[in-house]
């Protein structure tokens, strides 16, 4: 019998990290197990990464770090000024994006979407980091201050997202089904709502203390079922907010976005990890705009 590990045979394994070596930690991580484990081989991990020198994290990241750990999930919070909001919103309106699992159908305005069968619509990195302030909000200090207290060292900026879900389509798909990430040993990610969210426009969800439960460590999506069985409704939040909302989680834990029902929302995320993912680019692809972004935190995207 073939050795499977992530639903690829170990050749599929190795052929993949030959073509891109970030793929082979990827790959591996369904070895490390559990929360427990994983926290373990975190800390010994964590301490052959650079830290910064006297750091002191404000008093924002701490709370919200104290959040995370806890539940795996922040309270809402507000980092966006009303100018930078109008101005992120009016840049992805005005962009065609695409349906990453069905390329054939081009790119589109989202408010025209081709297909009924189309629930994502995505931005590329470029796109993202090129909107008018978000390289900036990726690096804002609270952001960076909660990095590093959560991961025990300097974060990697990493998996940079924006992306359309779709209102009025008939089942969910992908991110819209229950599941954990396996990005990275350890991470963190920044969620904004670029749209007014509720429970019926995708808001996203996370089971409450999920990513220190060892219960349903699994790759693939899980059946509601077996979430409602093993932590009951009332574990599942329903986290929801005006356009400028921000949230912070350990996607470890299990969660997901809610199928829209009568508004399409619009979000984007940014991870911040130990080590670089197969999800960024395999080079930078924006020179640094500022000596203010550190070129470590940053170095996946941008190059001097």
């Amino acid at each position: 019998m073939a050795i499977t590990i992530r639903n690829r045979r170990l050749d599929e394994i190795m052929t993949r990290a030959r073509s891109d070596r970030r793929n082979l930690l990827y790959d591996l991580l369904p070895l490390t197990g559990g929360p427990r484990r994983r926290r373990w081989l975190a800390r010994l991990i964590t301490r052959l990464y650079p830290r910064t020198a006297g750091f002191a994290p404000c008093a924002q990241a701490q709370s919200l770090c104290r959040q995370v750990e806890e539940r795996g999930y922040s309270e809402a919070f507000r980092l966006v000024d009303a100018e930078t909001l109008a101005g992120l919103q009016a840049w992805f309106r005005e962009r065609p994006c695409h349906d990453r699992y069905r390329p054939h159908l081009g790119r589109f305005r989202p408010d025209a979407v081709p297909s009924d069968e189309t629930n994502l619509g995505f931005y590329e990195a470029d796109e993202i980091l090129a909107a008018p302030g978000a390289l900036e909000l990726f690096n804002h200090p609270v952001l960076l201050d909660l990095a590093e207290l959560y991961l025990g060292c300097r974060p990697t900026l990493d998996n940079v997202q924006c992306w359309w879900s779709f209102a009025g389509r008939p089942a969910a798909k992908g991110t819209q089904w229950y599941h954990r990430d396996w990005d990275n040993i350890r991470s963190v990610r920044f969620f904004l709502y670029l749209t007014d969210v509720d429970e019926t426009s995708g808001a996203h969800q996370f089971v409450t203390g999920s990513h220190l439960s060892e219960e349903m460590v699994e790759i693939n999506r899980i059946p509601d079922e077996r979430v409602l069985a093993t932590y009951g409704a009332d574990q599942v939040a329903t986290l929801t907010g005006p356009a400028g909302t921000c949230l912070v989680a350990d996607t470890f834990g299990v969660h997901r976005g809610l199928l829209p029902r009568e508004r399409s929302r619009l979000m984007m995320t940014v991870q911040y990890g130990v080590w670089r993912s197969p999800h960024g680019p395999a080079r930078p692809i924006l020179r640094r705009p500022s000596p203010r972004y550190d070129p470590y935190v940053n170095r996946i995207y941008l190059y001097d």
